[in-house]
């Protein structure tokens, strides 16, 4: 039976699939590395080479992902506890990438889906509601 080589592009889904895995835990580039079966400097030459970034900052993008969707389906839940739960300490670097990605900052959004999810109040006696 002969055993092919994975290509670069499975490589990087391996990559991908266990960082969607363990994304909270402190991965380390060695650790993830060893999972790809390749050196840490293969690992980030293919992910800069196939994805114009490295595997450290794809780990963030994720996490910040994960974020998102956690403050939008949670924002009642205090920030600092969402990102413990993404795998994030809330750096200014994890704050500049998330304002960057989706064009608002983590509390804004933390805002705007509050007010998202918040029960309209029915207008009060005599009230109109205002045109948008």
């Amino acid at each position: 039976m002969l055993i092919t080589a994975p290509t670069q592009q499975q490589l990087i889904e391996r990559a991908d699939r266990y960082i969607a895995l363990h994304f909270r835990d402190p991965l380390r580039m060695p650790e993830l590395a060893h999972h790809c079966h390749v050196s840490v400097r293969t690992l980030q030459n293919l992910f800069v080479r196939l994805r114009g970034e490295s595997p450290l900052k794809a780990l963030r993008r994720y996490r910040l992902r994960q974020l998102h969707a956690q403050v939008a389906a949670r924002p009642q839940l205090p920030l600092r506890q969402h990102y413990g739960q993404c795998g994030l300490i809330g750096s200014a670097a994890d704050r500049a990438l998330f304002l960057e990605i989706y064009g608002s900052s983590v509390r804004e959004h933390q805002l705007a889906s509050r007010n998202r999810l918040a029960p309209q109040r029915p207008l009060g006696r005599g009230a109109t509601a205002q045109a948008a």
